[in-house]
């Protein structure tokens, strides 16, 4: 048991006052049996039976609901019951009527188009739409309007949203010291997304591109599809770590395409899931085998060639001035200048520590690196008698003030030693005559940095020779933040110039993979054993062979998106259900571990997994089976006044619609679309949507920084870009409400609606009233909505009358509507 609590990871017994906490438990009278077992649960000791548990619970776990295989259940039958129309309804319906209960009536058709709109689209549909839906007397109207609605561009804008959500998207890399935060090609992945749903592209395939598109598209000239590789490459950069970075990868993979938290096995077992520490480096070692090259592909020819030319002389000029600068530090390491300076300090740092030779190479502007490599060659070739160094010693070794009348003795003395020197060395000493040790270096320092063919001292540089490519790091804090200034302002051109082209943010495999090693409680420095890059145990246990292609990527890849992989599509489809529905099956919908919620339909969840492969991986599919169900279609209002809210208040069985707000990008881009100055244009590079100056286009395409996140985002509880976000935060919060009565967007969209040229041509107040509510709500007013605005409008204009407001009535007006509860939720 001490063996036990002293390698407890998060306790250390020599911190704790045992003695005290046994005495508190005497104090209240509990028996020393129960002080143990406190103990026990307090540090997770393993007892006998908490052992047997532990095992069982392990060997228990392949039963698990989300680690079976996924069955075809055969859907429940009903007789006279004309509400079921598909097989969805009729796990739902089964699971209602177990609780005697009934669903809710069919949603009225104004409120359906409503929904089907902004769960597909993101924004609500025109008054004219709404009107010719509803008085359309085709039985299959409301069929049409789903594949009309699931062939629009613009539902690939709306889901990319969501998978972006999971992919933690942002244009930037977060805190990176000095350097560029940008991402000048993240765009090209979040357009590979939207046009990869538009296209319905399989998810399986879609899963495959992601994770190793470079292994597929190596011959193809179809270079689009390695942008997909982004949804690895655009996660934070925790200060360059490599590590850190691989976890993250790690994590969006496993937790967003197979809801496993098999991050949590980096330091250790896995606490509840069949995940061991070794399991955790064989994928790690499949991600470090894999690396971003220094050159990012082209997607394709640019589209306007002449701006592309200008881009390219551009970015030319500027890395020339980027590898001109390295290559002018890097050669000054074997210039005559530099060359006698180093041996100069490393001569006199000969028995310093490394880190006093690093300040005094500091305090005479060298470099550490160089000047580390010439002290350990100095002191090698001291060591070894170096006939080279004989006299440079000799003469070191003289005091400065009677160095000159001591030359020419040591130089004798030189020439009577057993152990000769170089001949040319004394010579040239002989004649040259220095008057200092700093003369002497400087003759040293002609000899070694003469590069002539026949020179016999040039080799003696190979060991401080640093080529440019890797002389970065080693520079000096002014030559590292000179060339993070070039590199920035190379950045900035690559992100807004017009004439850049869209590259793909690609990993590739290295060329010779890495075999991992645990890191012992995650620390890199502690390297334990060996472990084969290989899949999860937990999924293809004994049948499992170690990767040989590659890095294993493309192999990783094929067994997450594997038809007989229990977990992949049992997560989409979940995922699926909850943006249609407003609640998952698996309330823990990135976490199907063996802690996570049991679904409140598993049958309906494997049927639509099951069906889901079947039906060839589509998504648009999957979506339309849910959006034809008679469940989908049900009112927000209860069936039974008051019952089905007591005993299920969460509406877990679905015996209603839930109520739905609308997330931040379709609130904005809804204010935009009913005022009709929304930019439409699809695709490109982000866009500043919270300036001032603020962009039009779809919040799709906003510019997300990562590092400082637009307060904006996060008031309306938009997905952290730090990390992988399973389903967003719901929150009421003041900001909310100051935003929409205060923000310049929703002033501005509120002057435009009521000044259209529609608007403006109408002269009744009663008209105007009316088109506000068409544009704004898509419908018509009431008769006391008629006369609650007409009052409004002439209260209002009593109360403005002889003052200098600037904000004119009608604009107050679509504003209030614009922060209406009917704009703002979906019922």
């Amino acid at each position: 048991m001490q063996k036990s609590l002293i390698s407890y990871k998060f306790m250390k017994v020599q911190e704790l006052n045992l003695k005290s906490l046994f005495t508190f438990f005497q104090l209240f009278k509990i028996g020393h049996a129960a002080i143990i077992s406190a103990l026990s649960v307090l540090f997770l000791l393993p007892n006998a039976d908490t052992g047997r548990a532990i095992s069982e619970e392990t060997s228990n776990s392949r039963k698990h609901w989300a680690f079976s295989p996924i069955k075809n259940p055969l859907p429940p039958q009903f007789q006279q019951d004309h509400w079921a129309q598909t097989n969805i309804d009729r796990f739902i319906l089964r699971k209602i009527k177990d609780e005697k209960l009934s669903p809710s009536e069919e949603a009225p058709r104004n409120t359906l188009i409503r929904r089907i709109y902004f769960d597909l689209l993101g924004h609500p549909p025109k008054y004219n739409e709404t009107q010719s839906f509803i008085k359309d007397p085709d039985p299959n109207a409301y069929a049409k309007l789903v594949d009309n609605l699931l062939s629009s561009p613009e539902f690939g804008e709306k889901w990319a949203r969501h998978w972006l959500d999971i992919a933690r998207y942002a244009d930037t890399k977060g805190y990176v010291f000095q350097e560029s935060r940008e991402y000048p090609y993240a765009y090209s992945y979040r357009d590979w997304v939207i046009n990869s749903l538009n296209q319905d592209l399989p998810y399986n395939e879609f899963i495959i591109y992601q994770l190793a598109a470079d292994t597929i598209i190596k011959n193809n000239k179809n270079k689009k599809d390695l942008a997909a590789m982004g949804f690895l490459t655009v996660g934070r950069r925790f200060l360059n770590r490599n590590p850190d970075i691989i976890d993250d990868r790690m994590d969006v993979t496993f937790r967003g395409l197979m809801g496993l938290t098999v991050a949590c096995s980096r330091c250790h077992d896995h606490k509840y899931d069949p995940i061991p520490i070794s399991d955790y480096y064989s994928i790690y070692g499949v991600f470090d085998s894999s690396v971003e090259p220094s050159e990012l592909p082209l997607l394709g020819p640019p589209n306007d060639l002449e701006a592309y030319n200008s881009f390219k002389s551009i970015i030319d000029s500027k890395q020339s001035e980027i590898d001109s600068y390295l290559e002018k530090r890097s050669k000054e390491l074997i210039k005559k200048n530099y060359v006698g300076k180093y041996l100069l300090t490393a001569s006199e740092g000969l028995n310093l520590s490394t880190d006093q030779l690093k300040k005094l190479a500091s305090s005479k502007s060298l470099l550490h690196e160089p000047t580390i490599r010439w002290r350990d060659h100095l002191k090698a070739k001291k060591k070894s008698e170096d006939p080279i160094y004989a006299a440079w010693f000799k003469l070191f070794s003289l005091k400065e003030d009677s160095f000159t009348e001591s030359l020419q003795i040591s130089l004798k003395d030189l020439e009577k030693n057993e152990r000769e020197p170089n001949k040319t060395i004394l010579s040239l000493l002989k004649e040259k005559s220095p008057k200092s040790i700093k003369e002497t270096a400087q003759i040293y320092a002609s000899l070694l940095s003469d590069t002539k063919a026949t020179s016999e001292f040039h080799k003696e540089l190979d060991h401080v020779i640093i080529p440019s490519s890797k002389i970065f790091p080693l520079l000096e804090t002014r030559g590292q933040q000179h060339v993070r200034n070039l590199r920035k302002n190379l950045a900035k051109i690559k992100t807004t110039h017009h004439g850049a082209p869209a590259k793909a943010m690609v990993l590739v495999d290295r060329p010779a993979p890495r075999e991992p090693r645990i890191f012992q409680r995650g620390d890199p420095n502690n390297k334990g054993k060996k472990v084969p890059r290989q899949f999860l145990g937990l999924l293809e246990n004994r049948e499992r062979t170690p990767y040989t292609d590659g890095s294993g990527r493309i192999q990783m890849a094929r067994s997450i998106a594997s038809d007989t992989n229990p977990l992949t599509s049992r997560v989409w489809v979940n995922r699926v259900w909850g943006h249609l529905m407003g609640s998952h099956l698996v309330s823990t919908p990135s976490d199907f571990g063996l802690r996570s919620d049991h679904p409140s339909h598993p049958e309906l969840l494997d049927y639509l997994a099951f069906n889901f492969i079947k039906g060839g991986w589509s998504t648009k599919k999957l979506i339309r089976s849910i959006l034809l169900s008679s469940t989908y279609k049900q009112s927000s209002l209860d069936s039974k006044e008051g019952e089905a809210q007591q005993i299920d208040p969460e509406n877990r069985l679905f015996t209603k619609a839930n109520r739905k707000r609308l997330n931040f990008e379709s609130f904005r881009d809804s204010i935009l679309y009913v005022s009709e100055k929304i930019d439409t244009t699809m695709y490109g590079r982000p866009v500043d949507i919270t300036s001032s100056n603020y962009s039009t286009r779809r919040s799709i395409y906003a510019r997300i920084e990562r590092q400082n996140l637009p307060p904006v985002f996060r008031t309306f509880d938009f997905a952290s870009p730090d990390v992988h976000s399973p389903k967003r935060p719901e929150t009421t919060v003041p900001q909310q409400a100051l935003f929409v009565l205060n923000n310049k967007l929703i002033q501005d969209q509120s002057t435009a609606v009521a000044n259209s040229k529609r608007f403006i041509q109408l002269t009744e107040d009663s008209d105007k009233i009316t088109l506000l509510y068409q544009q704004i709500l898509s419908r018509d007013p009431s008769n006391e909505e008629l006369q609650d605005s007409a009052d409004f409008i002439v209260s209002t204009q009593k109360q403005t009358k002889g003052t200098d407001t600037n904000y004119p009535v009608w604009d107050q007006l679509a504003q209030a509507l614009l922060s209406t509860n009917e704009f703002i939720f979906i019922d």
